[in-house]
């Protein structure tokens, strides 16, 4: 296979990646819109509450 051949094949699968990313988050975001338009969900958490939640559920589920 020649060099711009397999550039092309290349190109293709990062092509179809995207499309099939913009796919799922598409039908993510009409699940969302359809079946929970008021749903507030943060885009970060603190760095207390990560700890906090660490302590809670992770911490105490390891072997010591």
């Amino acid at each position: 296979m020649s060099h711009l051949a397999s550039f092309a094949v290349i190109l293709l699968g990062f092509a179809l990646l995207l499309i099939l990313g913009v796919l799922f988050f598409g039908t993510l975001k009409s699940i969302k819109k359809r079946y929970y338009p008021t749903w507030k969900f943060p885009d970060y958490i603190s760095v207390g509450y990560a700890e906090y939640l660490y302590r809670k559920f992770i911490k105490r589920d390891l072997p010591k």
